[in-house]
């Protein structure tokens, strides 16, 4: 599988080769959404906002796992670019227990400190108790989550997305089933749509599990501590992560700025905005992810060629995309918003905000791909340039500045400004050194 990496293909080929990674982070994004459609309908807008109040908690451990996955995976795919297999082996084995031993940790401390966590990301005592069983079961979940998500990126550089969206399908029809049975027939609210995502993304981690124990051309092997490549991977995966975890601090801003302004129903308003930002996003996400791995390889093989091939189709489809995905959030955004809530304070709330919300998905494309491109390269510094200004900088620049000037209306240009800038930045970044010289391919 592996070999195909190599091959030039035409831009229906590329397309074709895009669906798995594509369909694998739109399951991704629908984890939580199952569990907010779920809860929304079986126990209200209060258990609704809950779980966005625990969201920072899952993207401190998707950060690490993606950190992890993506700066390793550029590594892992360069030595198999250059036939080392035994050290690739190698060096998988070392980041599963590096993983472990960050999980492990993370689900202790999330259990012992449950309810200062609750009340620092921002919960009211009336949505406390929706959001503390929630909470105890996400920190639960904690290494199967972290294992998922790392599996299911590792597959690509193993050449077999396939595996991946195969442990998505699993996870999410697992998810739909138990989230049905849990909350709708047995009326166990946040908690159990808790345990039905913990139960799904176990399954599908075992799916990864087995798929490296048994068939993957990268394989486990007595793990050799190697801190140099350690580093390198967090310093590689680190644009990644901060995606991840300013994912959750922007969660946070928004949430108190939504409690502020629209009181709960606010904070319901910012979670529906976010189910829909997660949903088209994954397609970008899915772009990035299933080239990553092509272009680590052919810096390993110096294929430059190959590498121009894949930037070329991308930009292409990504510009595409753009203007498909901000037609189907306009035009599409109140019967998305229905599937949530009725008429009401909250679907009024969630419109007006779409509307002023929308345009991020212009330019929020370019800016995924490119911070995951420069990551494939082994440029981390440019890489979390990238993803900084976007999801993190910008984010607290706007989201300070903009509703002192044009108060509720400002919280929802926060994210299209931050993306338009970075736009300017990430696109100034590539012309400067996103092309990989001829001379390193050589």
């Amino acid at each position: 599988m592996i070999q195909c990496f190599e091959k030039p293909m035409r831009y229906r080929q590329y397309l074709q080769s895009l669906l798995p990674s594509v369909l694998t982070m739109i399951f991704l994004s629908f984890y939580t959404t199952i569990d907010g459609y779920f809860v929304s309908r079986y126990a209200g807008s209060d258990a609704l906002a809950g779980i966005n109040i625990v969201v920072p908690i899952t993207c401190v451990t998707f950060g690490v796992a993606v950190m992890l996955a993506t700066g390793a995976g550029a590594i892992i795919g360069e030595c198999l670019g250059r036939g080392e297999t035994e050290r690739a082996d190698r060096i998988f084995s070392f980041m599963c227990v590096v993983l472990l031993v960050f999980a492990a940790a993370f689900t202790a401390a999330g259990l012992l400190f449950l309810r200062p966590i609750a009340v620092l990301l921002g919960s009211s005592e009336r949505l406390m108790p929706h959001v503390l069983p929630y909470a105890f079961v996400v920190f639960l979940s904690t290494v199967p989550m972290a294992f998922k998500l790392f599996f299911e990126y590792l597959v690509r550089s193993d050449g077999n997305a396939s595996v991946g969206l195969a442990m998505s399908v699993v996870g999410l029809v697992l998810n739909v089933g138990l989230d049905y049975l849990f909350v709708g027939v047995l009326g166990m609210g946040t908690l159990g749509a808790a345990w039905g995502t913990c139960l799904s993304i176990t399954a599908s981690a075992l799916i990864g599990l087995v798929y490296f124990l048994r068939f993957g051309h990268i394989r486990f092997a007595r793990p050799r501590a190697d801190w140099r490549v350690l580093l390198k991977s967090c310093t590689n995966g680190s644009s990644e992560m901060f995606t991840e975890l300013s994912t959750g601090i922007t969660t946070l801003l928004f949430n108190l700025l939504a409690m502020r302004y629209f009181g709960e129903d606010g904070v319901a308003a910012v979670t529906i905005i976010m189910y829909i930002y997660y949903f088209f996003i994954s397609f970008y996400m899915g772009i990035a992810v299933a080239v990553a791995p092509v272009v680590s390889y052919n810096v390993g093989a110096k294929n430059l060629d190959k590498i121009r091939e894949q930037l070329r189709y991308s930009f292409r489809t990504i510009t595409t995309t753009a203007a498909l995905i901000l037609a189907a959030s306009l035009l599409g955004g109140p019967v998305i918003i229905h599937l949530f809530v009725e008429n009401g304070t909250v679907f009024n709330i969630t419109w007006e905000a779409l509307k002023l919300f929308s345009p991020v998905f212009l330019f929020i494309g370019y800016n995924v791909f490119l911070s995951g491109y420069f990551t494939a390269l082994g440029n981390g510094r440019t890489s979390a340039i990238i993803s900084l200004l976007r999801s993190l900088i910008l984010v607290v620049v706007f989201i300070a500045v903009l509703p002192l000037a044009l108060e509720e209306r400002g919280v929802w240009l926060t994210m299209p400004c931050s993306e338009t800038v970075t736009v300017l930045v990430a696109l100034w970044l590539y012309r400067r050194e996103g092309r990989p010289p001829e001379a390193a391919m050589k």
